[in-house]
Formats: structure tokens, sequence, C-alpha cells
């Protein structure tokens, strides 16, 4: 009896051993998590290895937290420096360095020997003697005619009619046997400026032609 109750001690005592080495680390996360928390800067040789990243972490949960925390001493740190700035650029007032300019698309963009300079001349001549000048220079008022050809089906139509609702001033007229070189002088004779016509192949739209 004595020998069995000092091998259930024995294995006691390994086991509260035990215990406690495994509560160790655990504490010792704990208590640098609390100094984090609480302001001061943990030994970075404790916190991280040499060499070693977060992506390292294999519970997830303590890798989002690690994550998170690094962010949020980043954009500390981060504001902190423009707070120093702009301090030091107030006590220099006039003296002070002018402010760096942003990069952007623009000023960053390679010059190109082949890019058209919009105040030449040629091209703001070739831009008022284009056939559409009229148009972008708001001179002419777009009358359109939309069309179909021979007895369109139902998806024609339907294309017809959505046409219709975005572009502005059109009319939908459905030919039913008539030509082309009939429509086109009724058109004229009507003030319409410019003729769309949809073709169909196969009962669908599949050709769409602008005449001017």
């Amino acid at each position: 009896m004595a020998k069995a109750g000092e091998k259930s001690a024995g294995v006691g005592r390994r086991g509260s051993k035990r215990k406690a080495a495994a509560e160790e680390p655990g504490e010792a996360a704990a208590a640098s998590d609390g100094a984090a928390e609480g302001g001061a800067q943990p030994r970075r040789a404790a916190a991280f290895p040499p060499g070693f990243s977060i992506s390292e972490i294999k519970n997830k949960q303590r890798r989002h937290l690690m994550f998170t925390r690094w962010k949020q001493q980043q954009r500390k740190e981060k504001l902190a420096a423009k707070k120093k700035l702009k301090k030091e650029r107030e006590a220099l007032g006039d003296k002070a360095p002018p402010k760096p300019v942003p990069k952007t698309i623009d000023n960053q963009r390679v010059f190109d020997e082949t890019t058209v300079d919009p105040t030449d001349e040629e091209v703001a001549y070739d831009e008022a003697t284009d056939e559409f000048a009229s148009y972008f220079n708001r001179q002419t008022s777009p009358k359109i005619l939309i069309t179909t050809s021979d007895r369109p089906h139902g998806r024609t139509v339907r294309l017809c009619e959505q046409l219709s609702t975005v572009i502005p001033d059109s009319h939908v007229y459905y030919r039913r046997g008539l030509a082309l070189k009939k429509i086109i002088p009724q058109c004229i004779a009507r003030d319409f400026t410019d003729l769309i016509v949809i073709n169909e192949d196969r009962k669908t739209p599949s050709i769409l032609l602008v005449c001017f």
C-alpha cells in the first residue's frame, strides 16, 4: 500500500509539474499582451526571434490578433511621424521646405512624341472642317429614325424599343416590304438627320447600320 501511495504521489507531482510548464508560455504571452496594451513596448527579441514572420504562427486567432496589433502599431508610428513633421514645419514658419508633390498618373507619364497636341493649329483646323463639327458645336440637332429589316421578329423589335429610350429624339419605324430607296427621301422630307438600320439573322439582331 505504501508503494502504491508513493507511486500515485509521484504521478501527481509529475502531472502538476507538466501543468505548470504548460501554463508558463501562456502566462508569458498574456504578460506580453498586457504590456503591449498598456503602452510599454516589449523586447523585440523576446516577442519575435530574428527572421520570424507572423505568417508562421499556426493558430489562426493568435495570428490574426498579432497582425492586428502590428497594423495598429504601424498606424501609430505613421501618425506620430506626421505630427512631428507638422510641428517642425510650424516651428520653421516661412523657412520650412516646400511640401513634396504627390505622385500621380499625369506627372509620372513619360512624354510621347506621337501624342497629338490639342493646341496645334493643324489639329484645330481639322476639327473645325470635320463633317461632324456641326454636331460637336451644337449647331445641328440630331433627329434619328430607327428602322429594321423587312418584317422584324421579337428580339429586333425589343432592341429598337430599347434604343429609342436611350437615344434622344429618335423614332422607330418597322418596315413591311418598303425599300430603303423610298424611306430615305421621306426621312429627308421630314427633317431626319440620321438613319439607323438593324438587320437580323435567324430571328436575332446581327448588324447595326448607321447612315448620316
